[in-house]
């Protein structure tokens, strides 16, 4: 392959990888829907949503693009953080208070992160809370403050589990990047053979808790999960395998979606 050619394959890999954790979002929200059995709240799966596709844009936006690419990359991901930011805020008034009174929260999460993540706990504990909260809350639109209903259900502790092995994987990638700009990432501080076996007994204690559950989909991805932190080379690659770290945590939604787990 040219030169040219593998810069477009990888701009095209990057950008899903930048806009994948939409289908996360929406996988998260599938899974509340089976545990339920109630319909989701359109609102707030929208809001859900448009808030993480903005929320990436944004956040890739700030980090900057690499010098090789192409200059209309960063218009592309400022019109997608606009238009994020008027879709959630359309369907932002259909939602009951007691939801909507967790939107700052989650705002605040978003904004500080860049300064948080500096911290060893904040990809650790944080993002996967943040993530499990708001992909059980806002589907579920319950009225219930701060949908403290919706997080308290038992599919959330097996979610923390993978979501936070799934972070310290991605974190793989950029534990030289870490080391240089004093981010205090696992990888940073412990080296990689440590932060995969924090992650490996995660994701191993996130299936045994969906397995306890019977709930299928979150099983295979634990299993997914800890088969990936055998795979180093990925990990250590790039956004390639940061992306299949991404996959894995879909299978949930894709296997409901398919109607091959129940």
């Amino acid at each position: 392959m040219s030169e040219v050619g593998s810069r477009r394959v990888g701009l095209v890999v990057r950008l899903v990888h930048y806009w994948w954790p939409v289908a996360l979002g929406w996988s998260i929200a599938l899974v509340w829907n089976q545990v339920s059995a109630r319909p989701a709240s359109h609102a707030g799966l929208a809001v859900l949503l448009w808030g993480i596709f903005g929320a990436y844009s944004l956040d890739r936006l700030l980090d900057g693009t690499p010098p090789a690419d192409p200059a209309w990359l960063r218009a592309v991901l400022a019109v997608a953080f606009a238009l994020s930011v008027a879709a959630s805020l359309f369907y932002l008034v259909a939602l009951p208070p007691g939801t909507i009174a967790l939107i700052p929260l989650l705002a605040a999460a978003g904004l500080f992160y860049r300064r948080l993540k500096r911290y060893p706990l904040t990809k650790t504990v944080l993002v996967p809370v943040v993530w499990v909260w708001a992909g059980l809350a806002l589907p579920a639109a319950d009225g219930s403050w701060f949908g403290w209903r919706s997080v308290l259900l038992p599919v959330s502790a097996p979610l923390v589990a993978l979501f936070a092995a799934g972070c310290l994987l991605c974190d793989v990638k950029d534990a030289d990047a870490d080391s240089r700009t004093g981010v205090k990432s696992l990888p940073a501080v412990f080296g990689i053979p440590s932060t995969i076996a924090v992650a490996t007994a995660l994701a191993v204690a996130g299936a045994l808790m969906a397995w306890l559950q019977q709930r299928t989909g979150l099983l295979v991805t634990g299993l997914a999960l800890v088969g990936m932190g055998q795979w180093t080379t990925v990990l250590t690659a790039g956004p390639a395998g940061a992306l299949l770290v991404d996959l894995a945590l879909t299978i949930p939604g894709f296997l409901i979606f398919t109607h091959l787990v129940r």
